[in-house]
């Protein structure tokens, strides 16, 4: 779903706003001459300036690119979700010397002070923070707000930021708010429960505003997510079932402004901090060796290596430059929701049919590569063929996903799921098994996996009374 418009009025709105400023000061300074050198406030826009109808679509544009910037990351300063959980789980390596990343991607043990963590996490819930107050404000402010789409746009934003927390870090996120003026109330720490119960009633709020066929289905496909997360299959699948296959909302992304980048894509495939993995820690998924479609891939030029100097980097491809839009939600997804839970219930024909029907539908699949990659001529994708057991099943419906939703943030969640839903032990799913060598194609990176399956909540938080360390470090 394109912001363009948004974005725009924003930066007019901010524009005006600086510009009225600087006329104010100069008026002033004709009778004084010194309150010229006095500053109030050096905010660029107060909070009271967007709380008008003409400020709500700066305050909703806000909102969108807080979320942007924890989910994607930037231009290279900042990673965001999906490459951290891309790196702890099996679809990305880490290439570069940063002895922050590699904590994660060799699983552990992660410093409660790891600034790159502490970077993410505070995106995060700066992102829920924007997102939330955006969609009260414009609650209370607009005009018409029964038939306002931007109310559940930002309260969906929301929920998905409580998805990120409850799907990739500890159970015992705490999640802090604050009031009308501005005074910080310390969140009690969310369990994982809580917190995907948390993500569902912010996507119900946004349903409460059925104005917008593209936000609704982005409220509906979230909310399914959250169910999934529970095992609720059949309700997920429920929800989702209008939602049509080419649905799709994506960030966007620019040059304007480093923030506004693709940070999947710089961090990838122009900074090298990161590759494409392939048998991760030796038990991970074959996403280059596949020559899947839905994962494309290439090293360029052929010898290339990482910010390391030594480790090979492997360019992804499903997102062609640093303006590409990255899927937050879409009809495909929705499709594995509806396919899984025919899996549970029983329906291996139906699950099977859902699961072609997706890969006989070529539209789907990458078709704008990165302009410096070779011409890529990878197969196309044929029928699958029933495992003949329940667990082989599993296995090709969270291959599927794998590959569906490659770098999209959904990877650590479902090894996670594994564990605790398919009852599949972490050294089986997580890639090193918890002690193989930290071998990443062929160069030795030093000691061996760790044996964490999700993010710790960083030491800062520890700020916060109600909190004194994550509550259990299960999947």
């Amino acid at each position: 779903m394109t912001r363009t418009n948004d974005r725009i009025n924003a930066r007019r709105t901010v524009l005006n706003l600086a510009r009225a400023g600087v006329a104010a000061l100069l008026v002033a300074a004709a009778c004084s001459t010194d309150s010229i050198l006095k500053v109030e406030n050096p905010d660029t826009i107060n909070p009271p300036d967007v709380a008008t109808p003409a400020g709500l679509s700066a305050l909703q544009a806000g909102a969108i690119g807080d979320y942007a910037v924890a989910f994607v990351g930037d231009n290279g300063g900042t990673e965001g979700q999906i490459l951290v959980s891309g790196s702890f789980s099996d679809e990305l390596d880490n290439v570069e010397t940063f002895p922050t990343r590699k904590e994660y991607d060799q699983r552990g043990p992660i410093d409660l002070k790891n600034t790159t963590i502490v970077a993410v996490f505070r995106n995060l819930l700066r992102s829920t923070r924007s997102a939330e107050n955006a969609a009260e404000v414009i609650k209370k402010v607009a005009a018409t707000p029964a038939n306002d789409s931007r109310i559940a746009e930002t309260y969906s934003l929301a929920g998905f930021t409580y998805i990120a927390m409850a799907e990739n870090w500890c159970s015992g996120v705490p999640v802090s708010s604050a009031d009308a003026a501005g005074t910080l109330i310390f969140g009690n720490p969310m369990t994982t429960t809580e917190l995907l119960n948390t993500a569902i009633k912010r996507f119900d709020s946004a349903l409460a505003y059925p104005t917008n066929a593209t936000v609704t289905n982005l409220a509906k496909v979230g909310k399914a997510r959250a169910l999934v997360d529970l095992g609720q299959y059949a309700d997920a699948s429920a929800l989702v079932t209008a939602v049509p296959t080419t649905f799709a909302y994506n960030t966007t992304h620019t040059l304007a402004l480093g923030r506004q980048q693709n940070g999947a894509f710089v961090f990838i495939n122009q900074s090298e901090r990161f590759g494409v993995a392939n048998l991760d820690g030796g038990n991970g998924l074959n996403f280059r060796s596949a020559n899947d479609p839905r994962v494309p891939w290439a090293r360029v030029p052929a010898n290339n290596v990482g910010f390391d100097n030594a480790t090979p980097a492997y360019y992804e491809g499903k997102y062609a430059s640093e303006t590409a839009p990255v899927p937050v939600a879409n009809g495909v997804e929705a499709r594995l929701i509806e396919a899984e839970a025919q899996l549970a219930g029983g329906d291996n024909t139906g699950w099977l049919g859902t699961l072609n029907v997706l890969r006989a539908n070529t539209a789907l699949v990458p078709s704008t590569f990165p302009a410096n990659f070779p011409v890529l001529n990878f197969p196309a994708l044929t029928p699958l063929s029933d495992p003949g057991t329940t667990d082989g099943r599993v296995d090709l419906m969270f291959r599927e996903r794998a590959f569906w939703l490659y770098l999209t943030g959904h990877r650590l969640g479902d090894l996670r799921r594994l564990v605790r839903q398919y009852g599949r032990t972490a050294n089986a799913v997580f890639p090193g098994g918890g002690g193989a060598p930290y071998v990443i194609d062929g160069n030795n990176k030093g000691g061996v996996f760790g044996s964490e399956v999700n993010l710790p909540v960083p030491f800062d938080e520890k700020n916060n009374p109600n909190f004194s360390e994550c509550i259990n470090r299960a999947p």
